[in-house]
């Protein structure tokens, strides 16, 4: 899964946040996104990324705050087009695309180094996924 090899990279340059803004900013990102799809998607919670990851070769001990949802009720046969509804939203957000293939995408905030995921995955589902920069937990 393309997701989990984003949640533990670390942006250097960015703005320091704590572990309840870094969370309202990945919830922030996900519904605006969804927002922006016809037809609208239900959103079903992956428990597995509500816990903080480390971040890689990081000798502060700080976490990564991500989120992911899978887009229900859009049929499989809709997947590019939900792909190229986000990938407009997403750039016309600002937000710099910088991997995609099939429905799959992937991004980055220019402003504040979250990084979004659009992630194809078994049985033809999508899920969304944002995740912070490296933080340090308090």
């Amino acid at each position: 899964m393309l997701f989990a090899l984003l949640l533990t990279g670390c942006t250097m340059t960015q703005p320091a946040i704590n572990r309840a803004q870094a969370l309202t900013r990945v919830e922030e990102l996900i519904h605006d996104t969804t927002r922006a799809l016809t037809p609208r998607p239900r959103l079903e919670a992956l428990p597995s990324f509500n816990a903080p990851t480390g971040c890689l070769d990081d000798d502060e001990h700080r976490v990564v705050i991500s989120r992911a949802y899978w887009l229900r009720d859009v049929p499989a046969t809709e997947n590019m087009a939900v792909s190229r509804q986000i990938r407009a939203h997403w750039e016309s957000r600002g937000h710099r695309i910088t991997a995609s293939g099939g429905p799959g995408l992937n991004a980055e905030t220019r402003t504040d180094g979250f990084l979004l995921a659009l992630v194809w995955s078994e049985g033809d589902a999508l899920y969304l996924g944002v995740s912070s920069p490296c933080i340090t937990p308090s």
